[in-house]
């Protein structure tokens, strides 16, 4: 199924652990009619955006994890770059670091916390996305196993960055493009829903050498 419309693909991608595992998550951006195409100064007026998201105390991402670039492609009905058009990306000469210490609550590479994004569709198919933010450094109350409620900081960082993002001229607005139903859907984002489970992203733990000890019985 292709999906409904053509759009943009934002894809914030960094390192951690001295750049021996990898992460990345997406935003789908719904582009005006009369901008469809990506371009440098686009991807100029949204990298600094994601940086302050990156490096804001609140956003809870470890110093031990960086910012390693941020790309914007152009994405056709059938899912692949249109003809003769290429993805943009800016990437960092300095990566930025998380703006939490690391620390005894810094989650392993393959956790993550997920951030739901909601649209007008109250239900079905279409109505909602997932982002995957990488590990943060926060505890779980070791009572429930969740994650405490004040992560709703996390979500407010998230949202000023949609929102400014959102705000600039030409880019468009984040939403939830997908290949579902017979004609497909894409519906802006009006919304964001906190959980609190951490969840997890096997794919990002791949690289880490283990480091085994043997005990004779």
């Amino acid at each position: 199924m292709a999906y409904p419309i053509r759009h943009k693909l934002l894809t914030i991608s960094g390192d951690c652990f001295g750049g021996s595992e990898e992460w990345s998550f997406g935003l789908r951006i719904i582009p005006p009619i009369d901008s469809l195409t990506v371009s440098q100064a686009q991807v100029d007026a949204i990298y600094p955006l994601v940086s302050t998201f990156w490096i804001s105390t609140s956003s809870k991402f470890s110093s031990s994890h960086r910012l390693v670039s941020v790309k914007l492609a152009p994405i056709a009905t059938n899912g692949r770059y249109p003809d003769g058009e290429v993805a943009v990306e800016h990437v960092y000469g300095t990566p930025p670091t998380g703006g939490t210490p690391s620390g005894g609550n810094e989650w392993p590479p393959q956790c993550a916390y997920v951030i739901t994004l909601l649209t007008a569709a109250p239900r079905g198919r279409g109505s909602k996305g997932r982002v995957y933010l990488p590990p943060l450094v926060q505890p779980v109350d070791t009572t429930t196993g969740l994650i405490p409620d004040q992560i709703t900081a996390v979500g407010a960082t998230f949202k000023t960055m949609v929102n400014a993002i959102n705000a600039l001229s030409g880019v468009g607005t984040v939403g939830v493009v997908g290949k579902t139903g017979e004609f497909g859907s894409s519906r802006a984002v009006t919304g964001i829903r906190l959980g609190r489970v951490v969840d997890t992203q096997r794919r990002r733990r791949r690289s880490l050498a283990e480091s085994a000890t043997t005990l004779s019985l």
